[in-house]
């Protein structure tokens, strides 16, 4: 799970089908750290800063049962240059297969959202996945 298209954080929350509790479960927080839209250092700042003062890293794993729906929900808001902002909760549901590899990617498009699922098991690939709808 990772965001794009703007620094702010977003928090990814996960349910799996097979859970006996079927509330949300919060994952953590991911921010976009500008990497090849800003300098390489200032990039990497960003990424040390955040992962070592508030816990927010360039990308969050999570494993998936195969066959069984898995669910992702992606929230974002607080205070940036432009004032207020909040986005979502956007939530994803598919059902993944085994031996693939998923990217859930919360983008921000100008002054809105949207989240996606790409298979990404070929790295040089990004194959849209179609959701399916969220029990």
């Amino acid at each position: 799970m990772k965001a794009s298209g703007n620094t702010y954080p977003v928090q990814f929350s996960v349910k799996r089908a097979a859970d006996p509790d079927q509330r949300m479960e919060l994952l953590g927080t991911v921010v976009d750290s500008g990497q090849g839209k800003v300098f390489g250092w200032i990039a990497k700042l960003n990424e040390v800063a955040n992962s070592a003062t508030v816990k927010r890293f360039p990308q969050l794993e999570a494993q998936a049962d195969a066959d069984q729906e898995f669910q992702v929900s992606g929230y974002s808001n607080g205070t940036g240059a432009g004032g207020t902002y909040s986005c979502g909760p956007l939530k994803s549901a598919f059902i993944p297969e085994r031996s693939k590899v998923y990217l859930v990617e919360f983008q921000f498009i100008g002054s809105r959202c949207e989240q996606h699922v790409y298979d990404v098991t070929q790295p040089d690939q990004r194959i849209s996945v179609t959701s399916v709808p969220a029990v």
